[in-house]
Parts: C-alpha cells; sequence; structure tokens
C-alpha cells in the first residue's frame, strides 16, 4: 500500500514553491518598474525607449516565475512520481523517500534557480533603464546590452528547469533504486 503521507508532501512543497518562487521576481519587477519611473521623470523625451525596455525587462522576469509554476502544476495534476509511488512501497522505504526527495528536489531547484536569475533581471533592466537616463544617446547600445544579458540570466533559470523536469519525469537514479 502507498503512504498516505506521499500526497500531502507534494501539497506542501508545491504552495511553498509558488509562494517562495514568486516573491524574488516580484522584487526584481519592482526595482525594474522604480527605476523606469525614476528615469521617465529625468528624461520624458526618453519615455518611449525606457518604457520598451522595461517590458522587455518584466516579460522575461515574469517568465522565470513562470517556470516555477509550471513546475508546481506538474507536481499537483501530472506527477508522474504518483504513477511510481505503489512500486516504491513494495520496493522499501527508502524508495519512497527517494520519490519524496525528487519532489522538494525539483521544487527546491526550480525555486532557486529561477529567484536569483529574477532578482539579476531586476538589477540589470532597472541599470539599463538608469543609463539611458544618464546618456539618451547611448540608448541603442544600453539596450542591446541589457537584451544579452536578460537571455544569458533566463538561460540560467532554463538549467534549472531542466533539472527540475529530468527529478520528475527521467530520473535515472529511480530506476537504479528500483531495480536494486
Amino acid at each position: 500500500m502507498a503512504p498516505e503521507w506521499f500526497p500531502v508532501v507534494i501539497v506542501i512543497v508545491a504552495g511553498l514553491a509558488i509562494s517562495v518562487g514568486v516573491m524574488l521576481p516580484a522584487v526584481g519587477q519592482a526595482r525594474a518598474a522604480s527605476r523606469a519611473i525614476d528615469s521617465i521623470a529625468r528624461q520624458p523625451d526618453e519615455a518611449g525607449t525606457i518604457s520598451r525596455n522595461l517590458f522587455v525587462g518584466l516579460a522575461m522576469i515574469e517568465s522565470l516565475a513562470l517556470y516555477v509554476l509550471i513546475v508546481v502544476l506538474i507536481l499537483l495534476f501530472a506527477n508522474p512520481l504518483m504513477a511510481q509511488l505503489t512500486a516504491a512501497s513494495q520496493h522499501g522505504g527508502p524508495a519512497v523517500w527517494f520519490l519524496a526527495a525528487s519532489v522538494i528536489g525539483a521544487a527546491v531547484a526550480i525555486t532557486g534557480g529561477t529567484m536569483l536569475a529574477a532578482v539579476g533581471q531586476g538589477r540589470v533592466t532597472g541599470a539599463a533603464l538608469n543609463a539611458i537616463a544618464e546618456q539618451p544617446g547611448a540608448r541603442d547600445s544600453v539596450s542591446t546590452a541589457l537584451f544579452i544579458s536578460l537571455a544569458l540570466l533566463e538561460s540560467l533559470a532554463l538549467y534549472a528547469l531542466i533539472v527540475a523536469l529530468i527529478l520528475l519525469f527521467a530520473n535515472p537514479l529511480m530506476t537504479q533504486i528500483l531495480a536494486g
């Protein structure tokens, strides 16, 4: 029989992941938006460029929170580990604990991996908007540097997403535990 506590672990982990996983993206977005407001106040003629760069930055930061949401929805609605729970419980206690650790590991990977990338994206976006307000003539160069920086920071969060999905869908260690 499968342990009744396993779904409880999933619910708690999912709740913690989404609550923590959106905190720092919100901080990053607030930082970027406040810099945009300040920058537009200093250089109203650059409002269009500042706003466009802000919206790109906000969208990139938002996508990081979306990665967390995707993993949480998988945990709650399409958790592939639930299908392995019966086999794991028949195999013995360590296998069930390994499934629980996989759930926790996936949540930690995506939450931690997106939180700091979001703060970085917020800082970079805010700095770019500030730079455009200081030196409007450098808007094109600053925008290019911003977009490349945002993409590179996004790739770091994608690594975390990949690891979280591997832990949930293709965990090679689970096969070894069930076979051994």
